[in-house]
């Protein structure tokens, strides 16, 4: 047992005299009036009062005597801290009846408190003793060395001189105490093999936590480097692609000499697979920078319900050339969110317009947005190609495509959605897909709004 926890323990066990001082004191006051029995009323006073005298004494030393200055010697003061109590018991037992005295039950209490404070042999030492001051109290009762206290009213004759009724107690309170004192001690063992476990248990996940912790600093800063390293790829690719996809437009325009059919149509292909690869830069732009946006000191009050009517031209037009009907609903009250303006309108702009891109002609795509418990909720749907079952798990992996996304011909990076997730978390919201293949798909965004002015 911890030096600390025996400590407590120890003064647990100073409060808990405290009560049997009060207990006996009640007792000696009571018991003649509400039982009618004749005690030694002066002699247990005055071991009481003796008993609360070296309580007081036992309460100064654990409240003003350090741990640390007393060192192993603790469990010598638990130890001898029961000895004096048994003593104590005994002495009152004495005085009220001594063997006849039924509350020589009493001693159980002090071989629980013994299993609880001391060691599996000193608590059977204790018993022992115990045993010890019992007997010796009834035999010398027995043969008159000592006086006998008989409680008048609780016992028509008195017992203590047959030797029947002393063994048959003596060996009635002895196996008693020695079973109580093999049953505590044995559960008090294996609570304290638990507890130590437990404490070695909590140490190893302290430790392994501390790895986990320093594992996952090590995984995060790598995170950091590769995003760092993807916006430094990205940003020095897109320059060298728009000066080379320009210089193809000077080209094809015939600015630099006429050309033939032939010669055109290659360039027209390469100035496509220049314009895929500028797009693919620029999703690689912003999908680091919205990785880092979680680290944006400054954010303004976005209106969402306003910066939706202001794209809804755009959204109109890519519906209008693809022949997909459009309807944006739009909230009675404005809706705010705390957000970076430039990553809401790269969110809206990439979901709306992946709807209206995947959905064929005579299809139709609804976009609303709405406040909900607290939370701003901006719903689209389509009723567009859908998402196979067995691909919903990797739609928001970067540069991942469904086969029918990919089977449809319209061209994309495959970072879509993987901007959209890095966008909606680093702003502390949510968003999930849901649709089957063929059948539409309805993507559901939800960020914190901001509190009304009113409520502010």
């Amino acid at each position: 047992m911890e030096l600390e926890e025996l400590r407590d323990r120890i003064s647990w066990l100073v409060r808990l005299r405290w009560l049997a001082v009060l207990g006996v004191f009640a007792t000696i006051e009571i018991a003649p009036r509400l039982l009618g029995v004749a005690l030694a009323a002066r002699e247990l006073y005055l071991v009481t009062a003796l008993l609360a005298g070296y309580n007081l004494v036992t309460w100064l030393i654990d409240r003003f005597v350090p741990v640390a200055t007393r060192g192993v010697a603790v469990s010598y003061f638990a130890n001898a801290q029961i000895a004096l109590d048994l003593g104590f018991l005994t002495a009152l037992l004495h005085y009220s009846g001594g063997v006849e005295n039924p509350l020589a039950s009493y001693y159980v209490f002090h071989v629980a408190i013994g299993s609880l404070l001391l060691s599996r042999a000193a608590t059977y030492l204790q018993v022992t003793l115990a045993l010890g001051m019992f007997t010796a109290t009834a035999l010398l009762e027995a043969t008159g060395a000592v006086p006998h206290y008989h409680v008048k009213g609780l016992f028509a004759q008195e017992l203590y001189r047959q030797p029947v009724y002393v063994t048959a107690t003596l060996f009635c309170v002895g196996t008693t105490l020695y079973l109580c004192a093999f049953m505590a001690t044995s559960i008090t063992s294996r609570l304290r093999r638990r507890e130590a476990e437990i404490v070695r248990l909590s140490a190893a996940l302290k430790e392994h936590a501390d790895e986990l912790g320093a594992a996952y600093e090590e995984l995060r800063q790598l995170d950091v480097q590769q995003t760092e390293y993807l916006h430094r790829a990205a940003h020095h690719l897109r320059s060298p692609l728009a000066s080379l996809e320009r210089m193809m437009a000077v080209v094809a325009e015939g600015r630099t000499g006429p050309l033939s059919d032939k010669s055109r149509e290659m360039l027209e292909r390469a100035r496509l697979r220049v314009r895929q690869m500028l797009d693919l830069a620029r999703d690689l732009l912003v999908l680091s920078r919205a990785r880092v946006s979680s680290a944006v000191a400054h954010r303004d009050r976005v209106d969402l319900e306003k910066l939706l009517r202001d794209m809804a031209g755009e959204f109109e037009q890519q519906a209008s050339d693809g022949s997909v009907a459009l309807a944006i609903s739009y909230p009675t009250v404005a809706i705010e969110v705390q957000a970076d303006l430039d990553a809401i309108v790269e969110l809206l702009d990439n979901i709306v317009s992946n709807a209206i891109k995947y959905t064929p002609p005579g299809g139709r795509v609804n976009v609303s947005l709405e406040r909900r418990f607290g939370q701003a909720e901006i719903r689209v749907s389509d009723t567009g190609i859908g998402i196979p079952e067995e691909e919903r798990g990797r739609i928001f992996e970067e540069f991942y495509r469904a086969p029918n996304a990919r089977e449809s011909g319209k061209e994309g990076t495959g970072l879509g959605l993987s901007i959209a997730k890095a966008i909606v978390e680093s702003h502390g919201g949510s968003i999930t897909i849901e649709g089957r293949e063929g059948a539409g798909t309805t993507v559901r965004i939800t960020l914190p709004a901001a509190p009304t002015p009113a409520l502010a």
